[in-house]
């Protein structure tokens, strides 16, 4: 899994910062604009490393996470989805909302927003 995200493949902000927060588009678990199926695991993984990288580039990190909205293809993927999801956050948790959708871009599994406040409180 590469560690760097391409430049966003559709017409879309990769993110935007407004009112004090970093709003992060939707991430998919690409590397170098490709899918990584190897396992669900691995997307999700790749998934919170685009994210990661992109937060980075802002100068912050999962600790200003303060949403996410996780939309999956199948619910049955969720206890492993929170198994990888749980090593990324364990402190402070953010507000999270997880729906079940029909399809995702690039037939990928699962794909996550992110909002971040651009302070600590």
């Amino acid at each position: 899994m590469n560690s760097k995200e391409t430049k966003p493949q559709v017409p879309i902000s990769k993110a935007l910062v407004a009112n004090g927060f970093l709003f992060i588009s939707g991430q998919l678990g690409t590397s170098g604009g490709v899918l990584v199926n190897t396992s669900f695991a691995d997307e999700v993984r790749q998934v919170l490393i685009n994210i990661e990288n992109i937060l980075a580039e802002h100068q912050l990190t999962f600790g200003h996470v303060v949403s996410i909205t996780i939309y999956l293809t199948d619910m049955r993927w969720f206890d492993e989805l929170n198994l990888v999801y749980a090593t990324y956050f364990k402190d402070r948790f953010p507000t999270r909302t997880c729906i079940a959708v029909a399809a995702l871009p690039k037939l990928a599994r699962v794909e996550m927003t992110t909002v971040a406040s651009l302070v600590l409180e």
